[in-house]
Formats: structure tokens, sequence, C-alpha cells
């Protein structure tokens, strides 16, 4: 019985791994992409300097980005911690969005959610 957990570990891990690997492609493809239409967008690019120089969003920030590394490195496997980390994803994910709308990318969102949902999803 235990070989067979740990065979079932190992190929949900490799699993992982693999979709991971085929996720930085299009996670960059999408960074790259929108990272062109913003600096080359006077606008946009004076929307993003405002964003990150105000005090008040980087303290959010910080507070969510401690909060959503504690969350996501929970070791236990109970099902109260797998909807912690999967609600911490989903917020994360509303946060890229609220961002890219306040850039006023339009696109941008579908396709965030597209990749994610395609190669994270579990």
């Amino acid at each position: 019985m235990s070989s067979y957990k740990g065979q079932l570990t190992k190929k949900h891990i490799d699993k992982n791994v693999s979709t991971q690997k085929h996720f930085i492609l299009p996670l960059v493809s999408f960074i790259g992409i929108t990272g062109l239409i913003v600096f080359r967008d006077e606008e946009r690019t004076k929307l993003l300097k405002k964003l990150i120089t105000n005090k008040l969003f980087l303290i959010c920030m910080t507070g969510i980005i401690i909060f959503s590394v504690y969350q996501l490195n929970q070791t236990s496997e109970d099902s109260e911690t797998e909807r912690r980390k999967r609600a911490t994803r989903e917020a994360i994910l509303g946060l890229i969005i609220a961002i890219l709308a306040y850039l006023d990318l339009k696109a941008a969102p579908f396709f965030i959610i597209w990749i994610v949902s395609y190669y994270l999803d579990k």
C-alpha cells in the first residue's frame, strides 16, 4: 500500500513539474507583450509609475505578498488548507486583473485567465 502511495505521489509531482515547465513560455510571452504595450504608450507608463510610487499601494502589496506566501507555503494537506490556497491563487489572479484594468488593458485579463486556467487548473 505504501509503495502505491509513493507511486501516486511521484506521478503527481512529475505531472506538476511538467505543467509548470509548459506554463513558463506562455506566461513570459504574456508579460513581454503586456510590457511592450504598457511602455509604448506614454499614458499607461505614467499610470504604472503613479501606481508604483504610491506608498499606500506599496504597503498593501507588501502585506498581500507576505500573506500570500504564508498561505501558499502551508504544508498541511487537509481540505481547509487546500481551500485557503485556492482562494489565495484566485485572489492573486483578481489583483492582476484589477491592475490590468487600471492600466486600461482590455484584452489582457482574458489571456491571463486563459493561461492560468489552462495550465494551472487542478
